[in-house]
């Protein structure tokens, strides 16, 4: 499953961003899990996705330097398709703040 890539990719975002890292970590509690960070002159964020048989959920997390403008989404879903929408959306909205800063 590489849908936060995927979905960040597809975004315009990514064409003002660098993504730094991309890590694919599984651990006892969350088998499934995989994220991103990317960064500008201007903002920074982080996506990761977790999945265990008890619980999924996406933590998104955005901060545009001037203002010092952060924010933060955590999303219980289980469907992967609501959670691409979820970051595109989450990722739309920061563009918008980020061209209101500009």
């Amino acid at each position: 499953m590489n849908s936060i890539l995927k979905t960040f990719k597809e975004h315009q975002i990514s064409q003002y961003s660098e993504l730094k890292i991309l890590e694919f970590n599984k651990s006892e509690h969350y088998p499934i899990s995989e994220g991103i960070q990317f960064e500008s002159n201007h903002f920074a964020g982080e996506i990761f996705y977790y999945s265990s048989d008890k619980m999924k959920y996406c933590e998104m997390e955005f901060l545009i330097y001037l203002g010092e403008n952060y924010k933060a989404k955590v999303v219980e879903e289980t469907d992967i398709k609501e959670i691409e929408n979820k970051i595109a959306e989450f990722l739309t909205k920061r563009m918008t703040e980020l061209k209101n800063v500009a």
